[in-house]
């Protein structure tokens, strides 16, 4: 089964048991999901990676509505957006730690890499979906800047 055939069964399952919070935040992920598959020319099914993309997307904008409620002191939207972005954590792959980020920019750093651009796809290579990219651009930064 596709992540994308999954969302669609939990979001089945969602509005079945009355979960308002979840069935929005599913029906926003499977809406942008599909003005990826309409957006490329080719109209093609989307993949797996490229759900994830989607949600990570999805992911940072809560996060940026959270900061701004939070500033707003707007309690009800502080509860919404930390609800919805719990459910998109959910269908995101187990992230790599800090440690091994750390760990694999001193590895291409001491293959000869000393910017920030060849690093940065070094590390989307090698960890793809797993990594979190502000994580490693400031570990990245920061590796330089000692350098």
């Amino acid at each position: 089964m596709s992540l994308k055939q999954k969302l669609q069964e939990d979001l089945k399952a969602a509005m079945k048991s009355g979960e308002k919070l979840r069935t929005m935040a599913l029906r926003g992920i499977i809406a942008e999901v599909s003005r990826v598959e309409v957006a490329d020319a080719a109209r093609r099914e989307v993949t797996d990676a490229d759900v994830i993309q989607v949600i990570k997307r999805e992911r940072a904008r809560r996060e940026e509505s959270l900061e701004f409620a939070r500033k707003a002191g707007r309690a009800d939207l502080i509860e919404q957006n930390e609800a919805e972005a719990k459910v998109l954590e959910s269908y995101l792959p187990a992230a790599v730690s800090a440690d091994e980020v750390r760990a694999a920019v001193n590895e291409i750093i001491a293959g000869g890499a000393n910017q920030i651009g060849p690093l940065m796809k070094a590390l989307r290579d090698r960890f793809g979906a797993q990594l979190d990219g502000k994580v490693a651009s400031e570990i990245v930064k920061s590796a330089l800047a000692r350098k």
